[in-house]
Protein backbone atom coordinates (compact mmCIF):
# COMPACT_ATOMS: atom_id res chain seq x y z
CA UNK A 1 0.00 0.00 0.00
CA UNK A 2 1.56 3.38 -1.01
CA UNK A 3 1.88 5.55 1.64
CA UNK A 4 0.28 9.23 0.81
CA UNK A 5 2.45 12.20 2.46
CA UNK A 6 0.04 15.19 4.03
CA UNK A 7 1.59 19.04 3.44
CA UNK A 8 0.31 22.80 3.41
CA UNK A 9 1.03 24.99 1.55
CA UNK A 10 0.61 29.07 2.22
CA UNK A 11 -0.56 31.78 -0.64
CA UNK A 12 1.06 34.14 1.55
CA UNK A 13 -0.58 37.54 0.67
CA UNK A 14 1.40 41.01 1.69
CA UNK A 15 -0.82 43.25 0.06
CA UNK A 16 -1.39 42.62 -2.87
CA UNK A 17 1.65 40.67 -3.39
CA UNK A 18 2.18 37.25 -2.91
CA UNK A 19 5.28 36.06 -0.84
CA UNK A 20 7.48 33.29 -2.26
CA UNK A 21 10.46 31.68 -2.19
CA UNK A 22 13.25 31.96 -4.88
CA UNK A 23 15.16 28.92 -4.63
CA UNK A 24 18.62 28.21 -5.91
CA UNK A 25 20.40 24.83 -5.40
CA UNK A 26 23.41 23.78 -7.08
CA UNK A 27 22.93 22.23 -10.63
CA UNK A 28 19.67 22.67 -10.83
CA UNK A 29 17.67 25.87 -12.68
CA UNK A 30 16.50 27.77 -10.06
CA UNK A 31 12.75 27.85 -9.18
CA UNK A 32 9.56 29.14 -7.31
CA UNK A 33 7.85 27.46 -4.25
CA UNK A 34 5.23 28.81 -1.67
CA UNK A 35 5.77 28.38 2.09
CA UNK A 36 4.88 25.24 3.64
CA UNK A 37 5.67 21.55 4.16
CA UNK A 38 5.14 18.47 5.43
CA UNK A 39 2.79 17.93 8.54
CA UNK A 40 4.03 16.27 11.21
CA UNK A 41 3.08 13.87 14.20
CA UNK A 42 3.02 16.71 16.36
CA UNK A 43 0.55 19.11 14.43
CA UNK A 44 -2.91 19.06 16.23
CA UNK A 45 -4.43 20.41 12.56
CA UNK A 46 -3.66 21.94 9.52
CA UNK A 47 -3.97 25.04 10.71
CA UNK A 48 -1.64 24.46 13.34
CA UNK A 49 0.84 22.62 10.46
CA UNK A 50 0.32 25.94 8.54
CA UNK A 51 1.68 28.18 11.54
CA UNK A 52 4.53 26.07 12.42
CA UNK A 53 5.59 25.86 8.73
CA UNK A 54 5.26 29.57 8.84
CA UNK A 55 7.58 30.34 11.19
CA UNK A 56 10.18 27.48 10.97
CA UNK A 57 10.52 29.30 7.18
CA UNK A 58 9.60 32.72 7.62
CA UNK A 59 9.71 33.85 11.10
CA UNK A 60 6.49 34.71 10.20
CA UNK A 61 2.57 35.21 11.63
CA UNK A 62 -0.68 35.79 9.55
CA UNK A 63 -4.20 36.19 10.17
CA UNK A 64 -7.12 33.58 10.09
CA UNK A 65 -6.22 31.07 7.12
CA UNK A 66 -9.41 30.10 3.98
CA UNK A 67 -8.71 26.52 2.51
CA UNK A 68 -8.85 27.36 -1.36
CA UNK A 69 -7.16 24.53 -2.72
CA UNK A 70 -6.13 20.70 -2.49
CA UNK A 71 -3.51 19.51 -4.84
CA UNK A 72 -2.81 15.98 -5.32
CA UNK A 73 0.65 14.78 -6.37
CA UNK A 74 2.07 11.63 -6.60
CA UNK A 75 2.31 10.15 -2.67
CA UNK A 76 1.04 13.58 -1.78
CA UNK A 77 -1.86 15.81 -0.65
CA UNK A 78 -0.97 19.07 -0.06
CA UNK A 79 -3.65 21.26 1.80
CA UNK A 80 -3.16 24.65 0.47
CA UNK A 81 -4.21 27.93 2.45
CA UNK A 82 -4.72 31.94 1.74
CA UNK A 83 -3.70 34.15 4.19
CA UNK A 84 -2.37 37.63 5.05
CA UNK A 85 0.85 38.30 6.26
CA UNK A 86 1.05 40.09 9.47
CA UNK A 87 4.44 40.28 11.00
CA UNK A 88 7.94 38.64 9.37
CA UNK A 89 11.36 38.43 10.76
CA UNK A 90 14.28 36.12 9.12
CA UNK A 91 15.84 36.17 12.12
CA UNK A 92 13.64 33.87 14.01
CA UNK A 93 13.23 31.31 11.34
CA UNK A 94 14.47 27.66 12.44
CA UNK A 95 13.99 25.14 9.66
CA UNK A 96 16.78 22.61 8.83
CA UNK A 97 16.68 23.89 5.57
CA UNK A 98 18.04 27.10 6.61
CA UNK A 99 20.38 26.39 8.46
CA UNK A 100 22.31 24.10 5.93
CA UNK A 101 24.61 25.51 2.94
CA UNK A 102 24.48 22.39 1.15
CA UNK A 103 20.74 23.27 0.15
CA UNK A 104 21.28 25.92 -1.73
CA UNK A 105 19.31 29.22 -0.79
CA UNK A 106 15.79 30.63 -0.22
CA UNK A 107 15.24 34.09 -1.34
CA UNK A 108 12.24 35.92 0.21
CA UNK A 109 10.32 37.60 -3.11
CA UNK A 110 6.85 39.37 -3.42
CA UNK A 111 4.99 38.74 -6.83
CA UNK A 112 2.16 39.76 -7.98
CA UNK A 113 -0.20 37.00 -8.26
CA UNK A 114 -0.98 37.23 -12.12
CA UNK A 115 2.60 37.28 -12.47
CA UNK A 116 3.12 33.37 -10.62
CA UNK A 117 2.22 31.77 -14.00
CA UNK A 118 5.30 33.08 -15.86
CA UNK A 119 7.57 31.41 -13.36
CA UNK A 120 9.44 28.47 -12.92
CA UNK A 121 6.66 26.97 -9.99
CA UNK A 122 7.12 23.70 -8.25
CA UNK A 123 4.16 22.45 -8.28
CA UNK A 124 3.17 24.12 -11.65
CA UNK A 125 -0.56 23.71 -11.14
CA UNK A 126 -0.28 25.62 -8.70
CA UNK A 127 1.01 28.47 -9.70
CA UNK A 128 -1.24 28.38 -12.62
CA UNK A 129 -4.25 28.58 -9.64
CA UNK A 130 -2.65 31.32 -8.02
CA UNK A 131 -2.56 33.42 -11.38
CA UNK A 132 -5.92 32.30 -12.50
CA UNK A 133 -7.58 33.15 -9.12
CA UNK A 134 -5.47 36.52 -9.09
CA UNK A 135 -8.67 38.67 -9.13
CA UNK A 136 -10.83 36.48 -6.54
CA UNK A 137 -8.27 35.15 -3.68
CA UNK A 138 -7.83 38.54 -2.10
CA UNK A 139 -11.71 39.19 -2.12
CA UNK A 140 -12.43 35.90 -1.20
CA UNK A 141 -10.36 36.06 1.99
CA UNK A 142 -11.63 39.51 2.82
CA UNK A 143 -14.92 38.24 2.88
CA UNK A 144 -14.23 35.23 5.57
CA UNK A 145 -11.66 37.03 7.37
CA UNK A 146 -13.21 40.79 7.55
CA UNK A 147 -9.56 41.79 6.48
CA UNK A 148 -9.11 45.80 4.89
CA UNK A 149 -11.20 46.56 2.40
CA UNK A 150 -14.79 47.28 0.68
CA UNK A 151 -16.31 48.44 4.77
CA UNK A 152 -18.50 45.77 5.75
CA UNK A 153 -19.64 47.04 9.17
CA UNK A 154 -20.88 44.62 11.84
CA UNK A 155 -24.51 46.28 12.74
CA UNK A 156 -25.85 45.82 16.28
CA UNK A 157 -29.15 45.96 17.75
CA UNK A 158 -29.94 47.07 21.28
CA UNK A 159 -33.19 46.98 22.61
CA UNK A 160 -33.58 49.28 26.20
CA UNK A 161 -36.04 48.37 28.52
CA UNK A 162 -36.77 50.90 31.11
CA UNK A 163 -38.33 51.00 34.87
CA UNK A 164 -38.86 54.54 35.37
CA UNK A 165 -35.32 55.76 35.50
CA UNK A 166 -33.85 52.13 35.45
CA UNK A 167 -32.45 50.30 32.33
CA UNK A 168 -31.97 46.28 32.14
CA UNK A 169 -28.43 45.10 31.92
CA UNK A 170 -27.44 41.50 31.88
CA UNK A 171 -23.48 40.57 33.00
CA UNK A 172 -22.10 39.00 30.03
CA UNK A 173 -20.70 35.44 31.04
CA UNK A 174 -19.22 32.57 28.34
CA UNK A 175 -19.08 34.85 25.43
CA UNK A 176 -15.15 35.40 24.60
CA UNK A 177 -15.77 39.37 25.04
CA UNK A 178 -16.17 41.51 28.08
CA UNK A 179 -17.00 38.37 29.81
CA UNK A 180 -17.65 39.51 33.69
CA UNK A 181 -18.69 43.89 32.07
CA UNK A 182 -22.32 44.52 31.82
CA UNK A 183 -24.21 45.00 28.55
CA UNK A 184 -28.12 46.22 27.51
CA UNK A 185 -30.38 43.04 27.45
CA UNK A 186 -31.47 42.38 25.33
CA UNK A 187 -28.40 42.48 22.37
CA UNK A 188 -27.24 40.91 19.08
CA UNK A 189 -26.60 41.26 15.50
CA UNK A 190 -28.46 41.94 12.28
CA UNK A 191 -28.73 39.02 9.89
CA UNK A 192 -28.93 38.99 6.81
CA UNK A 193 -32.43 39.50 5.46
CA UNK A 194 -33.79 40.65 8.58
CA UNK A 195 -35.07 44.16 8.96
CA UNK A 196 -33.91 46.43 12.31
CA UNK A 197 -37.17 45.79 14.29
CA UNK A 198 -37.15 41.87 12.98
CA UNK A 199 -33.62 41.47 14.95
CA UNK A 200 -34.61 43.18 17.49
CA UNK A 201 -37.57 41.25 18.64
CA UNK A 202 -36.03 38.18 17.80
CA UNK A 203 -33.16 39.17 20.15
CA UNK A 204 -36.16 39.72 23.06
CA UNK A 205 -37.59 36.17 22.39
CA UNK A 206 -33.85 34.61 22.44
CA UNK A 207 -32.62 36.61 25.59
CA UNK A 208 -35.47 37.40 27.52
CA UNK A 209 -38.54 35.06 26.33
CA UNK A 210 -40.29 38.85 25.63
CA UNK A 211 -42.06 39.63 22.90
CA UNK A 212 -41.95 43.56 22.52
CA UNK A 213 -43.68 45.36 20.19
CA UNK A 214 -43.85 49.22 19.17
CA UNK A 215 -39.98 48.97 18.75
CA UNK A 216 -38.54 52.74 17.62
CA UNK A 217 -34.82 53.61 17.13
CA UNK A 218 -33.91 56.46 18.97
CA UNK A 219 -29.88 56.70 18.30
CA UNK A 220 -27.54 55.82 15.61
CA UNK A 221 -23.72 55.12 16.77
CA UNK A 222 -20.82 54.41 14.38
CA UNK A 223 -18.66 53.11 17.00
CA UNK A 224 -14.65 51.47 16.90
CA UNK A 225 -13.32 49.66 19.51
CA UNK A 226 -10.11 50.74 20.35
CA UNK A 227 -7.14 49.38 17.99
CA UNK A 228 -10.00 46.99 16.94
CA UNK A 229 -13.23 46.92 14.48
CA UNK A 230 -15.83 49.63 13.54
CA UNK A 231 -19.23 48.88 14.09
CA UNK A 232 -22.82 50.35 13.70
CA UNK A 233 -24.74 50.34 16.58
CA UNK A 234 -28.80 50.81 16.54
CA UNK A 235 -30.42 51.62 20.05
CA UNK A 236 -34.56 50.92 20.39
CA UNK A 237 -36.51 51.69 23.14
CA UNK A 238 -40.17 49.30 22.62
CA UNK A 239 -43.86 51.00 23.76
CA UNK A 240 -44.23 47.75 25.52
CA UNK A 241 -43.88 44.27 26.11
CA UNK A 242 -45.53 41.10 26.76
CA UNK A 243 -44.37 38.72 29.40
CA UNK A 244 -41.90 39.15 32.30
CA UNK A 245 -38.03 38.99 31.57
CA UNK A 246 -35.80 36.07 32.43
CA UNK A 247 -32.12 35.22 31.58
CA UNK A 248 -33.05 32.81 28.91
CA UNK A 249 -29.44 32.20 28.33
CA UNK A 250 -27.69 31.74 31.07
CA UNK A 251 -24.47 30.39 29.48
CA UNK A 252 -24.25 33.48 27.84
CA UNK A 253 -24.90 35.39 30.84
CA UNK A 254 -24.64 35.62 34.16
CA UNK A 255 -27.76 37.37 35.94
CA UNK A 256 -29.71 40.39 34.78
CA UNK A 257 -29.77 43.31 36.82
CA UNK A 258 -31.54 47.66 36.60
CA UNK A 259 -29.53 50.02 36.86
CA UNK A 260 -30.27 53.51 37.02
CA UNK A 261 -29.92 54.85 33.90
CA UNK A 262 -27.30 57.68 34.95
CA UNK A 263 -25.58 55.07 37.27
CA UNK A 264 -24.30 52.29 35.42
CA UNK A 265 -22.04 49.36 37.01
CA UNK A 266 -18.66 50.24 36.63
CA UNK A 267 -17.89 47.37 34.55
CA UNK A 268 -20.26 48.49 31.36
CA UNK A 269 -18.98 47.70 28.62
CA UNK A 270 -17.81 51.35 27.09
CA UNK A 271 -19.93 51.33 23.80
CA UNK A 272 -23.16 50.40 25.95
CA UNK A 273 -22.42 53.05 28.38
CA UNK A 274 -22.54 55.53 25.82
CA UNK A 275 -25.52 54.31 23.95
CA UNK A 276 -27.50 54.27 27.10
CA UNK A 277 -26.29 58.02 27.99
CA UNK A 278 -27.92 58.93 24.15
CA UNK A 279 -30.79 57.17 25.18
CA UNK A 280 -31.12 58.80 28.59
CA UNK A 281 -30.87 61.97 27.11
CA UNK A 282 -33.49 61.47 24.00
CA UNK A 283 -36.00 59.97 26.59
CA UNK A 284 -35.63 62.94 29.03
CA UNK A 285 -36.33 65.40 25.97
CA UNK A 286 -39.46 63.54 24.93
CA UNK A 287 -41.02 64.28 28.19
CA UNK A 288 -39.60 67.67 28.73
CA UNK A 289 -40.05 68.84 25.09
CA UNK A 290 -43.04 70.67 25.65
CA UNK A 291 -41.71 72.71 28.25
CA UNK A 292 -38.35 72.57 27.41
CA UNK A 293 -36.34 75.26 25.20
CA UNK A 294 -33.33 73.08 24.87
CA UNK A 295 -32.24 71.63 21.47
CA UNK A 296 -33.57 67.81 20.37
CA UNK A 297 -30.28 65.77 21.47
CA UNK A 298 -28.80 63.95 18.74
CA UNK A 299 -30.60 61.07 16.76
CA UNK A 300 -26.38 59.92 15.79
CA UNK A 301 -23.22 59.92 17.20
CA UNK A 302 -19.83 59.03 16.89
CA UNK A 303 -18.12 56.55 19.54
CA UNK A 304 -14.49 55.10 20.04
CA UNK A 305 -13.01 57.03 17.06
CA UNK A 306 -10.16 59.24 18.98
CA UNK A 307 -7.04 58.09 19.20
CA UNK A 308 -6.73 55.19 22.02
CA UNK A 309 -3.96 55.31 24.65
CA UNK A 310 -1.43 52.15 25.18
CA UNK A 311 -3.71 51.08 28.47
CA UNK A 312 -6.96 51.85 26.71
CA UNK A 313 -5.61 49.65 23.39
CA UNK A 314 -4.62 47.09 26.00
CA UNK A 315 -7.52 47.01 27.94
CA UNK A 316 -10.15 46.07 24.62
CA UNK A 317 -7.54 43.22 23.78
CA UNK A 318 -8.32 41.75 26.76
CA UNK A 319 -11.82 42.29 26.73
CA UNK A 320 -11.82 41.01 23.49
CA UNK A 321 -9.93 37.79 24.59
CA UNK A 322 -6.91 37.52 22.84
CA UNK A 323 -4.46 35.17 24.51
CA UNK A 324 -1.54 36.96 23.38
CA UNK A 325 -0.43 40.75 22.77
CA UNK A 326 2.79 42.14 21.15
CA UNK A 327 3.59 45.30 20.76
CA UNK A 328 6.00 46.97 18.15
CA UNK A 329 7.56 50.50 17.81
CA UNK A 330 7.58 53.38 15.16
CA UNK A 331 10.28 54.90 16.37
CA UNK A 332 11.29 58.15 14.47
CA UNK A 333 15.09 59.79 14.76
CA UNK A 334 15.60 63.24 12.74
CA UNK A 335 12.30 62.30 10.78
CA UNK A 336 13.40 58.90 9.41
CA UNK A 337 11.65 55.70 10.97
CA UNK A 338 13.79 53.15 12.61
CA UNK A 339 13.44 49.08 11.49
CA UNK A 340 15.57 46.26 12.14
CA UNK A 341 17.36 44.74 8.85
CA UNK A 342 19.09 41.84 7.22
CA UNK A 343 19.96 41.06 3.90
CA UNK A 344 16.28 40.75 2.72
CA UNK A 345 13.70 42.04 4.90
CA UNK A 346 12.98 45.29 7.49
CA UNK A 347 10.75 44.76 10.33
CA UNK A 348 9.40 46.90 12.79
CA UNK A 349 11.32 46.23 16.19
CA UNK A 350 8.66 43.93 18.42
CA UNK A 351 7.87 42.18 21.56
CA UNK A 352 5.44 40.22 23.08
CA UNK A 353 4.04 41.52 26.53
CA UNK A 354 4.78 39.48 29.02
CA UNK A 355 2.49 38.18 31.53
CA UNK A 356 1.43 40.61 34.29
CA UNK A 357 3.46 43.38 32.12
CA UNK A 358 1.77 46.52 30.80
CA UNK A 359 2.14 47.83 27.02
CA UNK A 360 4.21 50.62 28.56
CA UNK A 361 7.18 48.41 30.07
CA UNK A 362 6.97 46.53 26.76
CA UNK A 363 7.53 49.14 24.69
CA UNK A 364 10.79 50.50 27.15
CA UNK A 365 11.72 46.60 26.53
CA UNK A 366 11.88 47.45 23.28
CA UNK A 367 13.78 50.54 23.25
CA UNK A 368 16.26 49.76 25.82
CA UNK A 369 19.57 51.07 25.78
CA UNK A 370 17.69 54.17 23.71
CA UNK A 371 15.69 56.49 24.93
CA UNK A 372 12.03 56.70 24.16
CA UNK A 373 9.44 59.76 25.10
CA UNK A 374 5.55 60.35 23.93
CA UNK A 375 4.04 57.40 22.39
CA UNK A 376 0.81 57.49 21.20
CA UNK A 377 -1.19 54.76 19.00
CA UNK A 378 -0.47 53.68 15.24
CA UNK A 379 -2.59 51.04 14.49
CA UNK A 380 -3.67 47.03 15.39
CA UNK A 381 -4.10 43.80 13.66
CA UNK A 382 -4.64 40.12 14.29
CA UNK A 383 -2.77 37.48 13.79
CA UNK A 384 -2.32 33.76 15.03
CA UNK A 385 0.69 32.58 16.81
CA UNK A 386 3.20 29.72 15.94
CA UNK A 387 1.49 28.19 18.99
CA UNK A 388 -2.08 28.57 17.59
CA UNK A 389 -2.94 31.30 20.44
CA UNK A 390 -5.17 34.86 18.95
CA UNK A 391 -3.08 37.74 19.10
CA UNK A 392 -3.30 41.39 18.40
CA UNK A 393 -0.78 43.30 17.72
CA UNK A 394 -0.16 46.97 18.73
CA UNK A 395 1.80 49.97 17.24
CA UNK A 396 2.93 52.83 18.46
CA UNK A 397 4.97 55.42 17.55
CA UNK A 398 7.35 57.76 19.49
CA UNK A 399 10.21 60.32 18.70
CA UNK A 400 13.42 58.85 19.92
CA UNK A 401 16.72 61.12 21.06
CA UNK A 402 18.52 57.67 21.20
CA UNK A 403 18.28 54.97 19.00
CA UNK A 404 17.55 51.22 20.23
CA UNK A 405 20.10 48.67 19.61
CA UNK A 406 19.76 46.92 16.64
CA UNK A 407 18.16 49.82 14.29
CA UNK A 408 18.95 51.34 11.71
CA UNK A 409 16.54 54.36 9.38
CA UNK A 410 15.03 53.65 6.52
CA UNK A 411 17.10 55.19 3.39
CA UNK A 412 15.88 58.77 2.86
CA UNK A 413 12.47 58.80 0.71
CA UNK A 414 11.73 55.05 0.90
CA UNK A 415 10.03 52.86 2.91
CA UNK A 416 12.41 50.22 2.07
CA UNK A 417 11.45 46.20 2.74
CA UNK A 418 8.78 46.40 5.19
CA UNK A 419 5.82 44.60 4.77
CA UNK A 420 2.69 45.94 3.95
CA UNK A 421 0.81 46.28 7.34
CA UNK A 422 3.56 47.84 8.99
CA UNK A 423 4.03 50.61 6.13
CA UNK A 424 0.41 51.23 7.23
CA UNK A 425 1.35 51.39 10.48
CA UNK A 426 4.53 53.71 9.55
CA UNK A 427 2.03 55.99 7.12
CA UNK A 428 -0.47 56.50 10.36
CA UNK A 429 2.16 57.49 12.87
CA UNK A 430 1.62 61.15 11.75
CA UNK A 431 5.07 62.12 11.12
CA UNK A 432 5.67 60.42 7.49
CA UNK A 433 6.34 63.04 4.99
CA UNK A 434 7.47 62.90 1.53
CA UNK A 435 8.01 58.65 1.66
CA UNK A 436 7.40 57.01 -1.09
CA UNK A 437 5.41 53.23 -1.27
CA UNK A 438 7.19 51.20 -3.10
Amino acid sequence: MTTVRHAVRAILFDGDDVVLFRRVRPEREPYWVTPGGGVEPGDVSLDAALRRELDEELGATAGPALHVFTLAEPGRLSTVFACRLVSLDLSRRSGPEFLEPDVGLHQVRRVRPAEVRTLNMVPPELGEFISASAATLPALLDAATYAPGRYRPVVDVHLLLTDGDRVLLGRRHGTGYADGEWQIMPSGHLEDGETAVDATVREAREELGIEPYGCEVVHVMHHRNPGGTARVGLFLVPRGYTGTPVNAEPHKCAELGWFPMDRLPERTVPYARAGVEAVRRALAHGRTAAESNGSRPPVFSLHGWETPGAAEAAAEAARSGFAEVTVCLVGWLDGTPLVRSDEETDRLPSTVVRPGEDVEAALARIAAAGAIGETWFAGADDYVSPAGRLGRRLAFAARLTTPPEGVVPLPAGSLGRLPYAERAFVRSSGLLYGVSGR
